[in-house]
């Protein structure tokens, strides 16, 4: 293996590694607040990156507003699930393998209204840094990856500062950990419940948004993102969110490193397949038991 194509799979395995990870970090907040597990969470991204996609080129917003507008889009059918649905489920006192089903069924619902809508077209947006690239050593960095990339390092270190540093985040946590003891201090345990199922949709959103002018987005990709993101989420710690990032990280390195060891057909049953090995060593993720509280 050459150095080139080494250097070459360590980029692709970061960029394709923070969106993972922001997949994987949207579903750990959702998970950590309310304890359901969001099947429709690469849905939401999808949807957010389509709504800044229609924004800029039909409605011609310019580029900002039409991305933050994606990213409430995601935040807002996360948000929805919650009200319209969760809410009325847990008054029911509704088992978790019930949410899980629920929002399976939501996922498969907003895949068919893509469908049904939009049709088969595929969805893109424009590079940031246009088609300019960066050569060292034979191996090519596309500029809008490096933003990417950087998106990523923002978006996590947003999302620690708001837990540890922001009254509301303190209050999330607060209400995640102990929601008897949360709701005697007056702290809103469902509305609390409510914003990380919209800070999960808005991470998710990001994610697309940041993933469509590298891939296309259209109606069947945000299943394809819930499992990226899911198993980086399992990995790094499912109730840790900032684990999300070294889960996707993980997966997706060891997706470059068997597309350029053995060939692109068995990138997912190569890194599944360690991913399987690394969960039987390592049960609780690997940032171990500790790393599964944090946040």
């Amino acid at each position: 293996m050459t150095s080139s194509l080494l250097i070459q799979a360590l980029i692709a395995g970061v960029t394709n590694g923070f969106v993972y990870a922001l997949v994987g970090m949207g579903l750990a907040v959702i998970f950590k607040g309310s304890h359901v597990i969001n099947a429709a969470q690469g849905d939401c991204a999808v949807i957010g990156a389509i709504t800044a996609v229609l924004l800029l080129s039909q409605a011609g917003v310019p580029y900002l507003p039409a991305v933050l507008a994606g990213g409430v889009a995601g935040a807002l059918i996360c948000a929805a699930i919650d009200i319209l649905l969760v809410r009325r489920m847990k008054r029911r006192g509704a088992g978790e393998e019930a949410y899980l089903l629920l929002t399976i069924g939501v996922a498969l619902t907003l895949s068919a209204a893509l469908l049904f809508f939009l049709g088969r077209a595929s969805y893109s947006l424009p590079a940031l840094g246009g088609d300019r690239v960066f050569v060292w050593r034979d191996a090519v960095l596309i500029e809008h990856a490096a933003w990417l990339v950087g998106g990523g390092l923002a978006l996590t270190a947003g999302l620690q500062l708001f837990y540890r540093h922001t009254a509301l985040g303190l209050s999330m946590m607060a209400a995640s950990i102990d929601a008897e003891g949360a709701a005697t201090i007056g702290i809103d345990v469902r509305r609390m419940r409510t914003l990380s199922f919209a800070m999960g949709g808005l991470l998710g959103a990001f994610a697309g948004i940041l993933v469509a002018p590298l891939v296309a987005m259209d109606y069947h990709v945000g299943m394809s993102l819930t499992l990226k993101g899911f198993a980086a989420a399992i990995l790094g710690g499912l109730t840790n969110p900032l684990g999300a990032v070294v889960g996707g990280l993980t997966i997706a390195l060891l997706e470059a490193f068997a597309i350029s060891f053995v060939s692109s057909s068995y990138k997912d049953v190569i890194a599944f397949s360690l991913l399987i090995v690394i969960m039987i060593v390592l049960p609780n993720g690997m940032l171990g038991r500790a790393g599964r509280v944090g946040g």
